[in-house]
């Protein structure tokens, strides 16, 4: 997990709860990850990043 999560957090410049919260999903075979956090990136390798905001209605 800790070289999967260092792979993440170089490719993508992210902080490393975020690349090790991303690499758990991945390593899991996760395919989709919801979150709030809009700093993310939209993929991950096969793992597909979705923002509230997209899916919810004000």
């Amino acid at each position: 997990m800790a070289v999967r999560s260092a792979q993440i957090r170089a490719e993508y410049r992210l902080r490393t709860p975020d690349a090790i919260q991303l690499a758990t999903a991945v390593e899991s075979q996760a395919t989709l990850f919801v979150t709030n956090d809009l700093k993310l990136p939209g993929k991950v390798g096969p793992l597909t990043v979705l923002f509230l905001k997209d899916y919810l209605k004000n």
